[in-house]
C-alpha cells in the first residue's frame, strides 16, 4: 500500500514509545538492576519468565480503564501495580511495603531518559524529514517525564510539537488527542500523517480524526494483506512512502 500523493503531506506525528525509543537494555534488565540496588538479588531468567504474568497485567487494566494514561496519577498507579505484580513471588510473604519501594524505585527508572534508547533508524529519519521543511510532532500515551526524556536524546531540536496524554488529559485512541497535536502544529488532517506501532491506539486514533495512519510493526510480524492500513517496518520505509531519499 502507497500514499496516493505522497507530495500532499506536510505533517508527520510519531509515536514514543517502541516507534521512537525502547527500553534500555531491557524491562526485565532494568527491574533485576534496581531490585540489586536496593538489596533484592534475582537471577535475570527469573525476572524474564514473569513478563509474561506482567503483560496479562498490562492488557486487562487497558480493558478495565482505557482513560489510566490521560492522568499523570493513574500512569504512576498503574505502573505501581505492573511492577508489584512483576515483583510479587520474589518477596518475602505480607512484606507489601518492600514490594512497593521496590516498583517505586523501578517506575522513577523509567521516568530517566538511560533507561531509553533510540532505534537505529530515528535520527536520520528525522534529520532528513526536517530537512525537507516537514512539520513533525510527538503524540504519545506517556506521562510528563517523555520531554525531558526526548531533550536528553536530541530530538526536541527536530519536534514543533509534543503532546503527551497526561498533559492534555486525553488518551489514544481518543480523536480529541489528535486534533489537538492538528491545532498545536497549526495544519489539517488532510495533509498529516501518523506513524506508531500500535493499531488500536495509533491506526484507529489518528484515523479517526481524519489523520493518515502508518502501522510500525518492528518486528516483521505482520504483511499487508492482514491488515487495513499503511504497513511498514522500519522509519527508512516512512521516508520511502513520502519520496524522501534515505539518508
Amino acid at each position: 500500500m502507497s500514499i496516493e500523493q505522497p507530495q500532499a503531506i506536510r505533517t508527520v506525528f510519531f509515536d514514543a514509545g517502541f516507534t521512537l525509543l525502547h527500553p534500555y537494555p531491557s524491562t526485565a534488565e532494568i527491574c533485576q538492576q534496581v531490585c540489586r540496588q536496593l538489596g533484592l538479588h534475582i537471577h535475570l531468567d527469573a525476572v524474564k519468565g514473569r513478563m509474561h504474568v506482567a503483560e496479562d497485567y498490562f492488557l486487562r487494566q487497558m480493558r478495565l480503564n482505557r482513560h489510566t494514561w490521560a492522568n499523570e496519577h493513574t500512569i504512576k498507579a498503574f505502573w505501581l501495580g505492573y511492577y508489584t505484580n512483576l515483583l510479587r513471588p520474589f518477596i518475602e510473604e505480607h512484606d507489601e511495603s518492600r514490594l512497593i519501594q521496590l516498583a517505586q524505585a523501578i517506575t522513577r527508572e523509567f521516568e530517566k531518559h538511560t533507561s531509553w534508547q533510540l532505534f537505529p533508524d530515528v535520527l536520520p529519519t528525522l534529520q532528513a524529514l526536517h530537512a525537507h521543511g516537514y512539520t513533525l510532532g510527538v503524540i504519545s500515551d506517556w506521562g510528563i517525564s517523555l520531554s525531558s526524556i526526548l531533550r536528553h536524546h536530541d530530538l526536541t531540536q527536530y519536534f514543533d510539537c509534543l503532546l503527551t496524554s497526561a498533559t492534555t488529559q486525553y488518551a489514544k485512541p481518543s480523536p480529541s488527542l489528535y486534533q489537538e497535536a492538528l491545532q498545536r502544529a497549526n495544519t489539517i488532517a488532510d495533509y498529516t500523517l501518523h506513524i506508531g506501532d500500535s493499531y488500536v491506539h495509533d491506526v484507529l486514533g489518528a484515523r479517526a480524526a481524519g489523520i493518515l495512519p502508518v502501522l510500525l510493526d518492528r518486528a516483521g510480524g505482520l504483511e499487508e494483506s492482514s491488515v487495513d492500513c499503511i504497513l511498514v517496518h522500519s522509519l527508512y520505509e516512512l521516508l520511502d512512502l513520502l519520496q524522501v531519499a534515505r539518508p
